[in-house]
């Protein structure tokens, strides 16, 4: 199955719950019904968004790796070298290194926000 088709499935699946299922319900199962829809919709944006946004964490995980010095990386092998380093002390000076390894860090954190609760984001 396609990615676009399973982003099309649950958002129809979501769409169903809460336009027919969610007013047929007993109040008492509403909040339910309501954290299952979200769930959908946050398996959605996964769907959708989680190839690029792990893709540009490892761009950016792996400029830091360059900064020290290192070559690239897959992902998780990035993030496990660079959390190593983090606690040998190579970023506590304030310097490019940890000026790069912040900025990485926070657009990664931004990325997933926008999966899981891309709410936050919108109030800034």
């Amino acid at each position: 199955m396609s990615q676009r088709t399973v982003s099309d499935l649950l958002a129809c699946t979501r769409e169903l719950l809460l336009s027919q299922l969610l007013p047929a319900l007993p109040s008492p199962l509403h909040y339910e019904a309501r954290m299952i829809a979200n769930a959908l919709a946050i398996a959605g944006r996964e769907v959708d968004q989680l190839p690029a946004c792990r893709d540009a964490e490892s761009r950016a995980l792996n400029a830091v790796l360059a900064l020290l010095g290192l070559p690239p990386l897959p992902l998780e092998q990035a993030q496990t070298v660079l959390s190593e380093h983090i606690r040998l002390g190579a970023f506590d000076a304030d310097d490019d290194a940890r000026r790069c390894l912040l900025d990485a860090l926070r657009r990664s954190n931004r990325e997933q926000l926008n999966i899981n609760n891309p709410k936050v984001l919108a109030d800034e």
